[in-house]
């Protein structure tokens, strides 16, 4: 594909402290419509911000992709540890930032999110600020505890864990875990989940397979699928219908529940399938038609 586009690297204030992040500028005069983007659960930015940034610049939309605090290029202490309403916030302060810049139209903003992150996108819309015009959530994370009773049937090897860790995190110990593992408990437990991260974040030397240990009670009780009924603007959700990692059936279950605009795009795939090209070109020509269309 022919560049349309520049890129540069920039630091946003974030609360208090500073993150990192892609800006994509397309090759246009006028003021551009913005897609900020957040990646999934542990992930950096690099894995997939060139993927996508070209198909939506050359619809003429800016990108901004972001590192959320602690992880990454971004500041923040611990590091490594992952509160979902804290990556909610930095969306938040990654919308500011780029609300701010002359050559963007703080009026026509998309908020992009995948797995994890895709959550994330659900409760930017259920509680919107001035700007946010729609969103794009793919294989998205709708209910934290329900996926977790998917993986183990019950809640209990969570729960042990934290208590044997609850002195260490509450004495600003952080203690952690890995995000995959090929033997014994992780984060993600799916075999899929397992090869992705091995294969194809281990790439990036910003990546780390861990997360604190006292990430795991935020984690489970963030359920994005909660807020559904106040969602009203647009929302395009891409499900992976062979997805053994963000179950299929929840995400769907939400999308009927929204009262706005709503489309959902399936695909016979596994969850991380999405990332893959040819697939890869399909999903993000098709997202950036229907950004585009209501930005």
């Amino acid at each position: 594909m022919e560049e349309s586009y520049s890129k540069k690297e920039v630091f946003f204030p974030c609360n208090g402290i500073k993150c990192h992040a892609y800006l994509y500028l397309p090759k246009k005069d006028e003021k551009s419509p913005i897609i900020v983007m957040g990646m999934g659960f542990g992930m950096v930015k690099e894995a997939h911000a060139d993927d996508y940034a070209p198909y939506f610049t050359e619809k003429g939309i800016a990108v901004f992709v972001f590192d959320y605090r602690r992880f990454g290029r971004s500041e923040g202490l611990p590091r490594q540890a992952l509160y979902p309403m804290d990556q909610v916030s930095d969306y938040r302060c990654a919308i500011s930032y780029v609300k701010s810049l002359d050559y963007i139209n703080p009026d026509k903003i998309c908020v992009w999110g995948t797995s994890f992150s895709g959550g994330h996108v659900m409760t930017l819309l259920a509680f919107p600020e001035q700007g946010i015009k729609c969103g794009i959530a793919q294989v998205p994370n709708v209910y934290s505890y329900k996926t977790a009773l998917e993986y183990f049937g019950n809640l209990e090897p969570v729960i042990s864990l934290l208590s044997q860790n609850q002195k260490d995190c509450c004495e600003g110990k952080p203690s952690y875990m890995p995000i995959v593992s090929k033997d014994g408990f992780a984060a993600l437990m799916s075999k899929e989940a397992y090869d992705y991260y091995m294969n194809v974040a281990s790439k990036f030397d910003t990546f780390e397979n861990k997360i604190t240990i006292d990430s795991l009670p935020q984690v489970l009780a963030y359920n994005p699928g909660d807020y559904t009924h106040l969602i009203t603007k647009p929302l395009l959700m891409i499900v992976a219908s062979k997805d053994k990692t963000t179950p299929p059936k929840l995400a769907k279950e939400v999308a009927e529940k929204i009262k706005g605009e709503v489309t959902l795009k399936e695909y016979d795939v596994g969850h991380f399938d999405i990332y893959k090209h040819p697939l890869l070109n399909e999903i993000a020509n098709y997202e950036a038609d229907w950004a585009i269309r209501r930005l």
